[in-house]
């Protein structure tokens, strides 16, 4: 990827991915989200209105590619009665949609709709091998709910020719278990619905969260995000704001959400904050490795370059650094190069 100049910068950007957060709370207390711990807090939990959405996708698309749209961000999409409304937003405009979610609420009247919408992707977040583990880490005991959610889900897709895709997602609660866990997840989730799961060690969410579970660590390296083709944009944002454009996901939660914040897509435009002053500071400190500079990247354990964080898949094209859905190319490691960027 050539860096950009003034020049040339607006012909030459072409995002692969929108992370979009629909809304921005969740009904969820997971032991392993800032989401609970210590809580997000109600600048950032709240929904993004319909027209604000779409709003913000006629700025970028398709002046600045096609890309797929994530609609979680870090809060949980199901919590918008109309989900299915944004899944047209989106489908109308011939963008691929993706979504990750706990599931909970995903069933009856409400899954039919989100599914009849177009809806290509889902993933379950099914932290937790077994009812037990899941209720310790999810913090409630909804593992049979999920199971049974994940089943009527698949047979509506299977029922109506349906092509969105439906996935699970695991993350190791013991680094010493990884095989026992992989192995106990096969038998108790994946086998038993059959559906592409992936499991992966545990984040630190940029530093807000205490992982127990910590990825081991090596020399720091940027990343990839700050020049990588995606980005991340919040329902909320800083007080009496909307449509937070935030480095990447993980800056979820205080302290550092906040101060990760680049904009606003409410009243400044895409260019005024993807070329920003702010998000070249953030891309100049990344070309520099000076992250100790950056409050909401200098503990993120993404700046390890672990290459052993996809503990397991049974999608065949799985791999770390790829952005599920996105082109087989579009690989962040290829934006930690100077070289290739």
């Amino acid at each position: 990827m050539q860096k950009s100049t003034p020049e040339t910068k607006n012909k030459n950007l072409k995002l692969e991915r929108i992370v979009m957060e629909v809304f921005g709370g969740c009904n969820y207390t997971c032991q392993m989200c800032p989401q609970s711990n210590p809580g997000r807090g109600t600048n950032f939990t709240r929904k993004m209105k319909i027209n604000d959405f779409e709003r913000v996708l006629d700025q970028i698309v398709p002046k600045y590619g096609t890309p797929q749209i994530n609609l979680e961000g870090s809060g949980e999409p199901t919590m918008a009665k109309d989900l299915d409304q944004y899944v047209k937003a989106v489908k109308k405009r011939n963008l691929k949609c993706f979504m990750y979610c706990n599931g909970a609420r995903l069933n009856g009247k409400f899954m039919n709709k989100v599914l009849d919408a177009g809806i290509d992707f889902i993933r379950i977040s099914v932290i937790g091998y077994n009812k037990e583990k899941y209720k310790e880490w999810m913090n409630i005991d909804n593992f049979e709910l999920i199971l049974s959610n994940l089943e009527e889900i698949k047979n509506y897709i299977s029922e109506n020719s349906l092509k969105c895709k439906l996935s699970t997602y695991h993350l190791i609660t013991d680094n010493n278990k990884i095989d026992f866990e992989i192995n106990e997840y096969k038998k108790n989730v994946i086998d038993k619905i059959g559906l592409q799961s992936y499991i992966w060690k545990m984040h630190n969410w940029s530093g807000n969260y205490e992982n127990k579970n910590a990825r081991f660590s090596l020399e720091k390296k940027t990343c990839g995000r700050p020049f990588a083709p995606e980005i991340t944009i919040r329902a909320g944002g800083a007080a009496g704001r909307t449509s937070s454009m935030v480095p990447c996901c993980q800056t979820l939660g205080p302290p550092n959400e906040e101060k990760s914040i680049l904009g606003h897509l409410d009243k400044e435009t895409f260019e005024e904050v993807y070329w920003g002053k702010k998000y070249t500071e953030l891309r100049k400190a990344h070309e520099e490795k000076r992250f100790d500079d950056i409050e909401y990247c200098k503990n993120c354990d993404f700046l390890y370059a672990d290459q052993e964080v996809l503990v397991w898949s049974n999608d065949p094209e799985a791999k770390v650094g790829h952005m599920l859905g996105t082109r087989k190319d579009f690989i962040l490691h290829d934006y930690t190069d100077s070289k290739k960027r």
